[in-house]
């Protein structure tokens, strides 16, 4: 009994290493179009900003990630990016700075301390600036995307960030082409841990 237990769980092992090591193989590990200033300081949230005014606190660093597109009717592409999440003009604003290998750009939170709301806009390169919203939900947060493009007219893009703990989240993309009535899986969905300082 136990030494059929010890195959069973040798055999285990070797495909858990497999599907790992095929994992790794899938993943683009290109260089970055440049990297995050090691001494651009993270600083704090305002101490006005409470509540709902803390939801992106746990965002806040920086984080290796590895998102996954997924577009209708394109091929599959995984890729390393790192993300470099800090507070800006006197912890009232969050720049979330976005380095990958084939794109770089910033995504600005503003807290409104009056209507107790989120709003940003997202300006990548070669992009347009794109209106944001940003909302907890439970255990989530959940920031909406105000796109315009040629194939899909005007569009929202919800990215919701779920299985949040200090060092790791996850996140993923749904899109609605009716003005939220309606939503189907978007174009991409990312794993991201917390950098470790060498």
């Amino acid at each position: 009994m136990i030494k059929k237990f010890l195959i069973f769980t040798t055999i285990t092992l070797l495909s858990s290493n497999i599907t790992l090591r095929s994992f790794s193989q899938m993943v683009r590990d290109d260089p970055l179009i440049y990297q995050p200033d090691p001494d651009s300081p993270i600083l704090s949230r305002n101490p006005s900003l409470d509540d709902e005014g803390e939801a992106f606190d746990f965002l806040i660093g920086d984080w290796d990630v590895v998102i996954t597109w997924e577009p209708i009717n394109n091929p599959k592409d995984t890729y390393r990016a790192k993300w470099h999440n800090h507070w800006v003009i006197d912890g009232h604003v969050v720049m979330q700075e976005w380095r990958g290998p084939s794109l770089t750009g910033a995504e600005f939170r503003f807290f409104d301390t009056k209507t107790k709301t989120w709003t940003g806009r997202n300006i990548y390169v070669d992009g347009a600036w794109r209106d944001t919203e940003a909302v907890t939900d439970g255990d989530k947060l959940i920031v909406t995307i105000f796109g315009h493009n040629q194939a899909r007219g005007d569009f929202l893009n919800r990215e919701t960030y779920f299985n949040i703990s200090k060092d790791s989240f996850e996140m993923k993309s749904d899109i609605s082409l009716d003005g939220g009535k309606n939503w189907r899986k978007g174009d991409y969905h990312m794993i991201v841990t917390r950098s470790v300082e060498n």
